[in-house]
């Protein structure tokens, strides 16, 4: 008995030896620490990118689509080159604080690396052939350009430190828990710095600022892991008496995967990023409807999504403990069922909004509710996907070069991610909708529950089976979704929209969200993503001033430029005048269609006009690679707060349409009266008040619309005598008026403009020239969505304070004989 009772101390002895790290192995505390930051600095970096690219590529779907892939491919690419590497490094943490290092200056290059690319981006997309193919290429080459670096680096984090884990715990046990632990922390970092970018360091920093603290962070984080791991040695340099204390490990001496094991592994991998990214794709495509578009919903979005998997990463470790192999096949089951179950649920989220819109009226308040929807749909499936990965990356720990292996798998992962999305956002929605996609997907982890289940464990196998058909029955048995309450847009201002309106169109695609068509009383009214954007009612006549108050300047009707076709409105009435050529830019195929099926009365068919050329690009893109030049640029809006609208109210955005039009050319831009502070409308005005010598402010139909050229904006009452005997032009003038009189609709002009800015610039307390939004500081991207607490009354109560500047005399002067 003694000796037995001997043997099984010395067994366990032995084994909490082993549980503990090597004499100078990896300080997994603070590794754990470093590591959430460097995915915090990580995802940061990535909406910076994101952001300085789309300047350059555009913001189409195929533009986001060759940024995605250009990032994606450096994570990829530094995931293989990080894995193929890592069983030669001797001091990992030293290795991975070099690696920061790198992160650190590229990231801070960045700014620099982008005005360099901008005027080369232009100059090749100009002289490239028109194939979408081409362009698409040439668009992630630019891309792969400005991130390659910084991403190759952070790609390769994640097998250098898996080495350190490989030669700190020689236990298989304890490293598949401590990978599990090190990449839910890096998801975690993922999801703060989400949280943070949207709401306080870009808002504060702008995107060069917020790149440079993520830069310093990196930066940090680089000397950290260098200088602690400086004083780590390599295992044959800790001693002679700890490494005569080693016993040979199963983990160390272990043998190389069996192939039938590698081919498995490396199509879950694959499936994985697959699955989990076209989910993705599904979530925030359903959830932009559902809780909005702004730059704070999107970091809502991403930040309940990235805490998701972290809980399920973070849980990975202690489901292989508790069911051991079993844990990844049920984790498969468990999403399809999870994902499915949730079906029921979406097309309620968006009545908590009208339900909520009388008591809750504070910003933070309203996006609290948007955070809340948000997690409440995403918790549970997207915790159970976020466990399937980690348990992957387990199964490899405890073999030979475990480091070699984490790459491996990391590289097939992120490869499966890019063309999960794409092939979500490009084929499977557009085909199927969101409803049915989402089935798709859930049957597809079904799917690889079977696979990943091996043929040993037939309770995993019984039971991942049971779990994908409840979940089908469940898709089964779920009603379609009730499409008038989903795309209600109750969130924009938590108002309900009128219960009469009957949709009578409906299409979900990549480019443009949801575009829809409803019907009330008689009236057609189009939306994006639940955002009005046009009807054939009472908005008609803002839409047609649209076009009437700038073309009363036109000196030469020779070529015309139209940003968002929107219901055509706008377009029809231009068409009426003797323009020679006019070029629609619109980005959304669906909205091209929607107008030209349920709005030809209203835009009078102006689609087929053969004057009128249509193409679908972004209109910001389009200027940039276009040198051509116009007497007329018009654009048209719904809102700036839309995420990336902004980008079209920058000191930027109008140099380029300056640039664009011919000396006496004009610019009109509708603006936001509506839901918007004092100081927000002062720094939209101000900024294209910088750019243009002189600026009109009309009111009409509602809505306010700027009027720019660098010529006065004058007219002759001769000339627009002749205009109006146009053949149909009368058809489209507003109550009968006649052109004349459309000034007696200018709010304010120049000098009356001037000092409403410099009041406004007062009571900020800041000098005017401070009332400006750039690409850099990305001012009204984050202040206008913030005004959509306001009630609507304080339109009136901005029109009537802008009337305090109303000028009759500088009117008069507008109109000569």
């Amino acid at each position: 008995m003694v000796p037995a009772v001997s043997q099984v101390a010395s067994v366990s002895g032995e084994a909490e030896r082993l549980q503990k790290p090597q004499v100078g192995g990896l300080p997994f505390a603070l590794t754990v620490g470093l590591f959430v930051f460097s995915g915090a600095t990580g995802l940061i970096d990535q909406l910076c990118f994101s952001k300085y690219l789309g300047y350059v590529v555009g913001a189409t779907a195929h533009a986001v689509s060759a940024v995605l892939a250009a990032f994606m491919t450096g994570l990829a690419l530094g995931a293989f080159l990080g894995g193929r590497w890592a069983a030669r490094i001797r001091r990992p943490l030293v290795a991975y604080g070099v690696l920061e290092l790198g992160v650190a200056l590229t990231v801070a290059l960045t700014p620099l690396g982008f005005r360099w690319l901008t005027p080369l981006y232009a100059e090749l997309a100009r002289s490239a052939p028109g194939s979408l193919t081409v362009l698409s290429l040439l668009r992630w080459f630019v891309a792969l350009l400005l991130v390659v670096l910084p991403t190759t680096a952070m790609g390769a984090t994640l097998p250098f430190l898996s080495r350190g884990l490989e030669l700190s715990y020689p236990e298989a046990l304890t490293r598949e828990r401590k990978l599990s632990a090190l990449y839910a922390s890096n998801t975690l970092g993922g999801a703060v710095g989400a949280l943070a970018a949207a709401y306080v360091i870009v808002p504060a920093l702008g995107l060069r600022g917020t790149l440079f603290l993520s830069a310093a962070l990196s930066a940090l984080i680089g000397v950290v892991a260098a200088w602690v791991g400086r004083s780590i040695g390599a295992p044959e340099e800790r001693g002679a008496e700890h490494t005569a204390e080693r016993v040979p490990s199963p983990v160390l001496d272990a043998p190389t995967l069996p192939q039938a094991e590698r081919v498995r592994l490396s199509l879950l991998a694959f499936a994985s990023g697959a699955l989990v990214f076209a989910a993705e794709v599904l979530f925030t495509h359903l959830l932009a409807l559902i809780i909005g578009n702004s730059a704070y919903a999107f970091g809502l979005i991403l930040t309940a999504f990235l805490s998701s998997l972290f809980l399920g990463a973070w849980l990975s470790g202690e489901a292989r403990r508790r069911v051991g192999q079993a844990a990844l096949p049920l984790g498969l089951a468990g999403s399809a069922l999870a994902l499915l179950g949730t079906l029921a649920f979406w097309d309620d989220l968006p009545r908590v909004f009208a339900a909520t819109g009388e008591d809750i009226t504070t910003f933070a308040g309203r996006e609290a509710v948007r955070g809340v929807i948000a997690l409440s749909v995403l918790l549970l499936p997207t915790a159970l996907m976020g466990v399937t990965f980690p348990l992957l990356l387990q199964r490899v720990a405890g073999h030979a070069n475990m480091g070699t292996w984490v790459g491996r798998l990391t590289g097939i992962n992120t490869l499966g991610a890019v063309l999960g999305a794409l092939g979500t956002g490009y084929v499977l929605l557009p085909a199927l909708g969101s409803q049915r996609a989402l089935i798709a997907i859930g049957v597809s982890f079904g799917v690889a529950a079977l696979i990943a289940t091996p043929g040993s464990v037939g309770v995993a196998r019984n039971l991942s089976l049971g779990f994908t058909l409840v979940a089908l029955a469940s898709a089964a048995l779920t009603p379609r979704w009730n499409l008038v309450e989903l795309t209600s847009g109750a969130n924009v201002y938590f108002e309900g929209q009128p219960k009469s309106q009957e949709l009578v169109s409906l299409e979900e695609d990549t480019h443009g969200g949801v575009t829809s068509v409803a019907l009330d009383n008689g009236v057609y009214t189009l939306f994006t993503n639940g955002k009005f954007q046009g009807n054939t009612g009472w908005e008609m006549n803002a839409q047609r001033f649209f076009a009437h108050y700038p073309a009363i300047f036109v000196q030469d009707f020779r070529s015309a430029l139209v940003i968002g076709l929107g219901t055509g409105t706008t377009l029809g009435t231009l068409a009426t005048y003797p323009w020679q050529r006019i070029e629609v830019i619109e980005i959304s195929p669906a909205i091209v269609r929607a107008a030209d099926k349920y709005f030809q009365g209203p835009n009078r068919g102006a689609l087929a006009d053969p004057r009128v050329e249509l193409v679908h690009a972004d209109g910001r893109n389009h200027l940039l690679v276009s040198d051509a030049q116009h007497d007329l640029i018009s654009m048209e809006l719904s809102s700036i707060w839309f995420a990336g609208a902004a980008s079209l109210y920058s000191d930027e955005f109008y140099g380029l349409v300056r640039a664009r039009l011919r000396p006496n050319g004009v610019f009109q831009q509708w603006v936001q009266l509506h839901h918007v502070y004092p100081e927000t409308f002062a720094t939209v005005v101000n900024t294209l008040r910088r750019n243009f010598l002189h600026v009109a402010l009309f009111y009409g139909g509602g809505q306010g619309i700027l009027v720019a050229s660098q010529a006065p904006l004058q007219t002759s009452l001769s000339r627009l005598q002749r205009l109006q005997a146009a053949p149909n032009l009368h058809e489209v003038l507003p109550f009968g008026r006649a052109l004349e009189a459309l000034l007696d609709d200018v709010l304010v002009v120049d000098a009356g403009l001037d000092a409403f800015l410099a009041e406004q610039a007062h009571k900020a307390g800041r000098p005017v020239d401070e009332l400006i939004s750039t690409d850099e500081n990305l001012y009204l991207e984050y202040a206008t969505p913030r005004g959509n607490v306001l009630p609507w009354s304080a339109r009136e109560e901005l029109v009537e304070d802008l009337r305090r500047f109303q000028d009759p005399a500088a009117v008069g002067a507008m109109l000569q004989p």
